[in-house]
């Protein structure tokens, strides 16, 4: 009777640490994010959908309403879905609950303006400016397109 108590209570052990030790899935984890065909997709190589955030950009400085969703991934492939608005005020809302390494959360923040500017190679960054609750730019991408259009015209050379 010992000797079958003793095998109950090793096997109960080594099932508790089986289940305590093994890795514990992620609420997104197997769940693969598929932008739809009208998302901005910014990714480390350019921005797909550019002339639909163009085209937004210039809606919102006509004060039309509008509203695009930014797909943008993080270095480790997540995505970080960013719905912006124009209703007379910029707002974003970002969610994060689909990046294993972020903060989890859906947060909303109101913007001043949205702007484009020059990076230190010329091409153009896409970003909201004067965001509540952020002190830097809100990022949505840079136009890689236009280094590798520059190249192709110059030969990479400048006369």
């Amino acid at each position: 009777m010992n000797f079958r108590m003793g095998y109950f209570i090793l096997t109960v052990i080594l099932l508790t640490l089986l289940i305590g030790c093994s890795k514990s899935l992620s609420n997104n984890e197997g769940e693969q994010f598929t932008p739809a065909q009208t998302d901005i997709v910014s990714e480390h190589d350019g921005i797909e959908n550019l002339t639909r955030l163009k085209d937004f950009i210039q809606n919102v400085s006509k004060g039309k309403e509008d509203k695009i969703r930014v797909v943008s991934y993080t270095k480790e492939g997540d995505p970080i879905i960013s719905d912006i608005t124009f209703n007379e005020t910029l707002e974003v809302k970002s969610d994060t609950t689909k990046d294993d390494y972020g903060d989890n959360t859906i947060k909303t923040h109101q913007c001043k303006t949205i702007e484009v500017i020059k990076n230190e190679n010329n091409q153009d960054e896409y970003v909201l400016t004067g965001c509540s609750g952020y002190k830097i730019p809100y990022y949505l991408g840079v136009d890689k397109k236009q280094l590798i259009n520059w190249h192709s015209s110059t030969n990479g050379c400048l006369s």
